[in-house]
C-alpha cells in the first residue's frame, strides 16, 4: 500500500508551502520596492532642482559647473562624462537613472534652456550612490525584513498546525472508529469535534449503510436459526421412522433406507456448515490438524460415487500441518470440490493435492462450460466454498484446463502451522 499521511499532514504540508512561497514572493517585491522608490526619488527630485540651476547658463555661466558634493550641470554633451555619453542620445531629453558596472549610479536630467550661445539641451548629474544605502547596509535592512517575516510565519505555522489538527481530528476519530474491533457490531457511529457538512454527509451515509448490514445479519441470523430448528425436528423423525422400517427383513427397504440415512447425514451436515458459516468466531482459537488420516476419511464418503463413475482418483498430501479453521468448514471445502470434480468426471480422473499453502482439485470431465449428465446434489457445493473461503480470507478460484476438466484452487493466507518437514505423502 502507498504511504499514505493522514489529512492534517496534507493540510499542513499544503499551507505551509503556501505560507513559504509568500513569504520568498514578498521579500522580493519589497526589496525591488526599495530599490525603485530610491531611483524614482532621486529622479524626481533632480527634476524639480535642476531647472533652477540651469539659471546660471542663462546668465552667462558656461561649461561644468559644480551645485554641491553631489550635483554637476553642463551646458553641451561633449563634456559629459564618457559613461553617460556612452548611455545617452544627443537628441534625448527627460529623467533617467544608470547603475554602472563599478556599482556607481547616476540620475540625470536634460532640458533645452535659454544659453548665452542661444537655445540648447543642458544635463544635471547627480551622483545619488553617495547617498543611498551601501551593500551592508541593504543586507542587514533585509535581514531584518526577513527576519520578521520569519517570525510571523513561524506564528502563522503555529497556527495553521492547530487548525489543521482542529478540523481533522473528526476525521481521524471516524476512521479510528471504522477500524476498531468493535465496527464488527456495525452499531451507529458518532464523532465530536468541529463537524464540517461534508462529514456530517459521509458520516449519514455511513451509519446508513451499517443500519442495512446490521439488519441484514440479523436476518440471516434468525434465519439459519429457524431453518437448523425446523430441519432437526422432521430430520430426527425421519431417524426414528428409518429406524422402525430396519426391522423389516427386506432388501429393498434396507437399501432405501440405506440411501435415506445417508441423506440425512448430509443433510445435518450441511445445516451444521451452514450454523458455522453463520457463526462469528475467534479465527485464532478454532484449529484444524490436517493429516493422512484426517483427509482419508473425508475421501472414504466418496468412495462408492468414485466406483460408481469409474473415476481413477489421486491424493497427495504433502505434510501434516494445523490450519486455522473449523474442521467441519474445512472438510466442507474439500467435499465440495471433490463432489463437483467426481460427478464431472465419469471415467476420468481426478487428483487431490494438499500442502500447507493451498488445496488443488485437478479433473479431465466436461469443464465449466457443460453441465455432467445426471448432476446430484443441493448445487450450491461451489457457493459453498466460496463463502467459506470468504470468512477465512482465503483465495478460491476455478478455471478450465488447457485440455479437458479444470482446476479448483483454494488457497489459504500465511498461518498455517507446519508440523513436521514436509514430505509428499501419495495416497
Amino acid at each position: 500500500m502507498t504511504n499514505v499521511k493522514p489529512i492534517s499532514h496534507k493540510i499542513i504540508r499544503v499551507y505551509l508551502l503556501g505560507a513559504i512561497v509568500l513569504l520568498a514572493f514578498y521579500g522580493v517585491i519589497l526589496s525591488q520596492t526599495i530599490l525603485y522608490t530610491e531611483n524614482q526619488n532621486s529622479v524626481r527630485r533632480l527634476a524639480l532642482i535642476a531647472p533652477h540651476h540651469f539659471k546660471l547658463f542663462s546668465q552667462g555661466l558656461q561649461g561644468e559647473i559644480q551645485i554641491d558634493p553631489m550635483l554637476k550641470i553642463y551646458d553641451q554633451y561633449d563634456i559629459l562624462p564618457a559613461l553617460i555619453k556612452r548611455r545617452l542620445n544627443q537628441q534625448w531629453q527627460g529623467s533617467i537613472t544608470f547603475h554602472f558596472e563599478d556599482d556607481s549610479e547616476y540620475s540625470i536630467f536634460a532640458q533645452q534652456v535659454m544659453t548665452k550661445k542661444g537655445l540648447a539641451i543642458v544635463y544635471a548629474l547627480e551622483d545619488i550612490d553617495a547617498v543611498e544605502w551601501d551593500d551592508t547596509e541593504f543586507a542587514i535592512f533585509q535581514i531584518v525584513i526577513f527576519g520578521l517575516g520569519l517570525i510571523i510565519f513561524i506564528i502563522a505555522a503555529i497556527f495553521i498546525i492547530k487548525m489543521a489538527r482542529r478540523i481533522s481530528t473528526p476525521f481521524s476519530t471516524l476512521a479510528d472508529k471504522l477500524e476498531c474491533n468493535d465496527n464488527e457490531k456495525y452499531t451507529p457511529l458518532s464523532v465530536e469535534g468541529e463537524l464540517s457538512l461534508e462529514l456530517v454527509q459521509v458520516l449519514a451515509s455511513i451509519n446508513h449503510y451499517r443500519d442495512g448490514i446490521r439488519a441484514a445479519f440479523a436476518r440471516e441470523q434468525a434465519f439459519t436459526r429457524y431453518v437448523s430448528h425446523e430441519l432437526r425436528t422432521p430430520m430426527t423423525v425421519i431417524r426414528g421412522g428409518i429406524s422402525v422400517l430396519r426391522r423389516l427383513e427386506d432388501e429393498k427397504v434396507q437399501k432405501q433406507s440405506n440411501r435415506i440415512d445417508n441423506a440425512i447425514i448430509e443433510m445435518e451436515q450441511l445445516v451444521y456448515t451452514f450454523l458455522l458459516m453463520a457463526r462469528d468466531e475467534d479465527g485464532e482459537s478454532i484449529s484444524v490438524d490436517v493429516s493422512d488420516e484426517a483427509i482419508q476419511k473425508i475421501v472414504r464418503d466418496f468412495e462408492p460415487t468414485i466406483l460408481a463413475n469409474q473415476v481413477s482418483f489421486h491424493q497427495v498430501l504433502q505434510c501434516d500441518f494445523s490450519l486455522n479453521a473449523q474442521p467441519l468448514l474445512f472438510a466442507a471445502v474439500i467435499k465440495n470440490l471433490l463432489k463437483n470434480a467426481i460427478n464431472c468426471s465419469v471415467e476420468g480422473k481426478v487428483d487431490l493435492f494438499i500442502s500447507p499453502q493451498r488445496i488443488d482439485v485437478i479433473d479431465n470431465g466436461v469443464g465449466l462450460d457443460e453441465q455432467p449428465r445426471g448432476y446430484e446434489g443441493f448445487g450450491i457445493g461451489l457457493n459453498i466454498v466460496k463463502d467459506i473461503c470468504e470468512k477465512y480470507k482465503w483465495q478460491f478460484n476455478i478455471k478450465n484446463n488447457l485440455g479437458d476438466g479444470c482446476t479448483a484452487s483454494v488457497i489459504f493466507e500465511p498461518q498455517v502451522d507446519i508440523k513436521d518437514t514436509c514430505e509428499v505423502i501419495e495416497t
